[in-house]
């Protein structure tokens, strides 16, 4: 699964950004590898859970804020591999 994120800096390494993604809580901002972003989404593997319309998933690594997990829209995530 792959979630829609936005990169909205570089991060403190020479390979490293800072992306956001939203949540039903605001957003996250977190440190990746920019190899991992691809097509502005990151891989998130299957969803954790699932209630009205949205999912749990698991972040690729801690937050900034420490969180590993985050409910996101249903809108926010799709099945397909859009790295080309």
């Amino acid at each position: 699964m792959y979630l829609r994120c936005t990169q909205v800096a570089f991060g403190p390494g020479p390979s490293d950004v800072i992306i956001r993604v939203d949540t039903e809580d605001g957003w996250e901002e977190i440190i990746v590898h920019r190899d991992i972003l691809k097509n502005e989404r990151v891989d998130v593997g299957f969803p954790i859970a699932k209630r009205n319309g949205s999912i749990l998933i698991e972040l690729p690594r801690e937050s900034v804020s420490g969180r590993n997990r985050v409910w996101v829209s249903t809108e926010s995530v799709s099945q397909e591999d859009v790295a080309a």
